[in-house]
């Protein structure tokens, strides 16, 4: 079959998966296998390599991908393409990951933060498609976060915008990962979410969630959907915590859009009133009127089709 298309490939801290995606945003083919777990770098590039050439020989389209989006759940300076720093990929940090492949598959790489492929994902086939300017936040062990301004994707100075996770809503509260204190994601995350629950379990004696040593964010959302009032409770502080972080984004960057995806997210109707709220009582009027919230459309396949997105805008080829 001849026709234009990429590679794009979305690394995180348990999976690997590369797809060939063709200029209308179709994937073609795809294909993945766990992440190494050797916390040895040249492992990880190693399987990389060895899934991406797998499927070019397996997609069916004729003659090499022009260029090769890699997403990954890093802080990177996609100008240099270079991983700077990951609490789930540290073997990659200060690791120029875009030069190590573009060498072995003979195709230029382009790396991106995993969240900041979402966004774009979703901006060029998803729920922000048309919209010039969206704020899109991911919600999973932590919270990733990725801009659309003025119809082009932010990145910063360094290529490191968009750490939403990271705005600080507890001066002296939760130590987080980053070595900071009282980020978002430490509040409104999915391993934040347990650990409220878990607070919050441990001084009610008619819980679902009473006395268990070990659940997860789903048997949290699974209780709340049997009435558990614990389980209510810990979405509504959800919303809330989320919703402080977000009222400050929008008297800043005035979007017309906040987008909300990853696995928590499918709680919306139980964090959605809290988190409105807190941005109608926290942000200046005029924005928090205009802007609108939604959930993401593309589920798993925004990160990839955003690094695809990534790989053909550099290339020019579409």
């Amino acid at each position: 079959m001849s026709k234009e298309y990429v590679l794009a490939g979305d690394v995180g801290g348990t999976n690997l998966r590369i797809a060939a995606v063709d200029a209308g945003g179709s994937i073609v083919h795809q294909e993945s296998v766990e992440t190494p777990q050797t916390r040895i770098a040249s492992d990880i590039v190693d399987a990389i390599i060895r899934v991406a050439l797998s499927c070019v020989a397996n997609c069916g389209m004729d003659g090499r991908p022009r260029a090769f989006g890699l997403a990954m759940a890093t802080l990177v300076n996609s100008r240099e393409g270079k991983s700077l720093s990951s609490p789930n990929l540290p073997e990659l940090n200060g690791l120029s990951v875009a030069d190590a492949i573009s060498d072995q598959v003979g195709i230029k790489v382009f790396l991106e933060n995993d969240a900041t492929a979402a966004a774009i994902g979703e901006n060029w086939l998803g729920s922000s498609k048309g919209v010039a300017n969206s704020v899109f936040v991911t919600l999973g062990t932590g919270i990733g976060g990725g801009l659309i301004l003025n119809g082009r994707v932010f990145r910063g100075t360094d290529g490191t915008a968009g750490e939403i996770g990271h705005i600080c809503i507890e001066p002296e509260g939760q130590a987080c990962g980053c070595g900071s204190r009282g980020c978002v994601e430490q509040y409104a995350s999915a391993t934040a979410i347990v650990r409220i629950a878990h607070e919050l379990a441990e001084v009610s004696d008619s819980s679902l969630l009473a006395g268990r040593v070990d659940f997860s964010s789903k048997d949290v959302y699974d209780a709340a959907r049997l009435g558990d009032a614990v389980a209510i409770e810990t979405f509504r502080r959800m919303g809330r915590y989320l919703g402080t972080a977000l009222a400050g984004l929008v008297d800043v960057l005035n979007p017309e859009l906040i987008l909300i995806g990853g696995g928590p997210a499918k709680a919306w109707d139980l964090f959605i009133d809290s988190l409105k709220a807190e941005i109608a009582d926290r942000a200046f009027g005029p924005p928090a009127k205009t802007v609108r919230l939604v959930r993401a459309s593309l589920g798993d396949s925004a990160g990839i089709l955003g690094a695809a997105r990534v790989a053909f805008d550099a290339e020019g080829t579409q």
